[in-house]
């Protein structure tokens, strides 16, 4: 039996959900950059292929696996390319932990397999043309909020936190 990571979400939104505008983030924050970067080094990525191919895309040293509905165009080695999320799992199976970065259809996909939400929550509500999937709010328990503030190199306020998946009442 092969063993399964531990999957954790991590996302920029903006109060109404918004993540993203013509596959760009709609917003610049240094200091949230910083944050994901110190979060996930030296971890696996699982991303959808227009996230992965987006201008501002950030991609893993380590490993990118990649989900596309057509994985026979692309070529092997890396980023590493899986048809549907079962096969991107079975690629991973013997990582401990990995970080999904989205679209949104890959995060509505794994969401209900998330132990872990690394969600920044921009204080702006935002247009956009991609959301992050609602939350269950009985479903997951804050564990760490860091508020950053405006200030000349952030156009908009931000929280930084992380939730936890609750243990299902038993």
């Amino acid at each position: 039996m092969s063993s399964k990571p531990h999957l954790y979400l991590i996302a920029a939104m903006s109060e109404n959900h918004v993540i993203g505008i013509n596959n760009r983030l709609p917003w610049h924050l240094p200091d949230e950059w910083k944050n994901f970067r110190k979060v996930t080094e030296g971890k696996p990525f699982l991303m959808g292929r227009k996230s992965y191919d987006a201008p501002d895309a950030l991609h893993s040293e380590y490993r990118n696996v990649v989900l596309t509905e057509h994985p026979e165009n692309n070529q092997t080695g890396s980023p590493e390319y899986a048809y549907d999320l079962e096969t991107a799992l079975a690629l991973l199976r013997d990582e401990n932990e990995v970080f999904v970065l989205g679209g949104a259809s890959v995060f509505r996909q794994t969401l209900p397999l998330a132990e872990k939400l690394f969600l920044t929550i921009v204080h702006a509500h935002i247009d956009g043309d991609a959301s992050f999937p609602a939350l269950n709010a009985g479903e997951w328990e804050l564990v760490n909020s860091e508020y950053h503030g405006i200030d000349e190199e952030h156009a908009y306020s931000f929280s930084m936190n992380v939730y936890e998946r609750k243990a299902p009442a038993t």
